[in-house]
């Protein structure tokens, strides 16, 4: 059994930084196989256990980088081999998150998971996560590595707070609507929104829903879907099968869920 530990990121540094997990547990024998749909989570996962193997786009399984930077996701594009001791730490921020800390345009990161070394300058972190004792200390280190670098983050702008907003309601705002109030012009605010988060507002969105349909039905397996597919704001089960398709490569009955259980 895999278990799961959270934390939220502490309010001064909640601009940037959502929060921490941890996974933990031993996987014996052949392991468990995770498909990984589209997903708007932007991340630093570093492996204290063993390190997943990776399929890429139908590839043979590889060993994953220690320490690994992932973007927003698009599509259904890897597959994880967990297996061994599992433990890693994952620091998720916002959905502009990494763009404010680090300067990148969030686009080099998009449908890519990319070897932490390759992006920025995060050894003192990923060294200071592994050699913490627990799930509370590197949640401490990284907290201090984070609020070290505030000073040189830029201050929040229009596009930060509608990035934010559009994840937090799962995709339920009216784009046009987020563009109006950022005061900045439909296509202004599309090219930025883009450079910032990655992807486009309104697939930003869709792929915000979708997630959010997964976790409903991973916390609540004898809900129906057609019954999630209402309460996320699908016409029908047709347009919900649509995004299966588009975003998941699978049906819903095909689509795995892996079971991790929370634990505080």
């Amino acid at each position: 059994m895999i278990r799961l530990r959270r934390a939220p990121a502490s309010p001064a540094l909640r601009g940037v930084c959502r929060g921490y997990e941890q996974r933990y547990g031993d996987l014996l024998g052949a392991g468990v196989v995770i498909s990984l749909a589209a997903r708007p989570h932007q991340f630093i996962e570093i492996y204290v256990g063993d390190p997943y193997l990776a399929s890429i786009d139908g590839a043979a399984f590889a060993v994953a980088p220690s320490a690994v930077v992932v973007g927003p996701q698009t599509r259904r594009r890897a597959d994880l081999l967990i297996r061994g001791r599992v433990e890693a730490f994952n620091i998720q921020f916002q959905p502009t998150g990494f763009h404010r800390l680090f300067g990148l345009s969030m686009t080099t990161l998009t449908d890519h998971a990319e070897a932490s070394a390759d992006v920025a300058d995060l050894n003192g972190l990923t060294d200071a996560v592994r050699v913490a004792a627990n799930f509370e200390s590197r949640v401490a280190v990284t907290e201090a590595w984070l609020a070290a670098r505030l000073d040189r983050v830029r201050g929040d702008d229009a596009v930060d707070h509608a990035a934010r907003l559009l994840r937090r309601v799962r995709g339920a705002a009216r784009i046009d609507v987020l563009a109006a109030r950022s005061g900045l012009g439909p296509r202004q605010f599309h090219r930025r929104f883009l450079d910032q988060v990655g992807v486009a507002p309104k697939l930003y969105g869709r792929i915000a829903r979708f997630d959010a349909l997964l976790a409903d039905r991973h916390r609540s397996p004898s809900v129906g879907w057609t019954e999630l597919a209402h309460a996320h704001g699908y016409f029908d089960h047709a347009h919900m099968l649509k995004d299966f398709r588009g975003l998941a490569g699978a049906t819903p009955s095909s689509f795995p869920l892996f079971d991790i259980e929370a634990s505080r």
